[in-house]
């Protein structure tokens, strides 16, 4: 014999019939968890859901404010963002920037009003029943104060339509 050792036996492993079973036991999760995306997604989509809930029920939402019934007109002007509104009722009282004010200090209300927006237009809503001359007074007290539009509001009137005759 030459110097070679003799092998040692090595252990063998006792054969395991439950080896696949303690590995499926570990309950590791078969899918991510599902993150911060989704998250985000469910954030949106009810914020989403909300808007539209406000969206659809502020119609009915009643503003307060004065009752003014406006002349119908098949015409229409569009008016620009921003523009100062009086508004005149059947009584005579205008209202300028949420006051109920007489001529006087209507004029007053109206020089103070061009200084802070210089280039913005009136738009008087005036009650259909209001006399022409108390629309007259209240374009010509927005003339003086320096207003260089002055339109008056009206509201659509229905098509009209023809009725075939047989």
């Amino acid at each position: 014999m030459t110097g070679t050792l003799p092998k040692e036996p090595t252990a063998v492993k006792p054969f395991d019939p439950h080896k696949q079973s303690h590995q499926l036991r570990r309950l590791k999760p078969t899918r991510k968890p599902a993150g911060v995306f989704s998250i985000a997604v469910a954030f949106c989509d009810s914020a989403l859901l909300a808007l539209a809930f406000f969206l659809a029920a502020s119609p009915f939402v009643l503003q307060p404010g004065i009752n003014i019934s406006l002349p119908q007109s098949p015409f229409t002007g569009g008016a620009r963002f921003g523009a100062m509104v009086l508004s005149i009722t059947r009584g005579g009282w205008y209202y300028f920037n949420d006051e109920r004010l007489d001529l006087d200090r209507l004029r007053l209300a109206l020089k103070e009003a061009v200084v802070v927006q210089p280039g913005a237009p009136l738009i008087i809503e005036a009650d259909e029943r209001v006399p022409h001359g108390t629309v007259v007074k209240a374009w010509n007290a927005a003339l003086e104060a320096g207003v260089r539009e002055v339109s008056i509001a009206t509201r659509t009137s229905a098509p009209a339509t023809e009725v075939a005759t047989p």
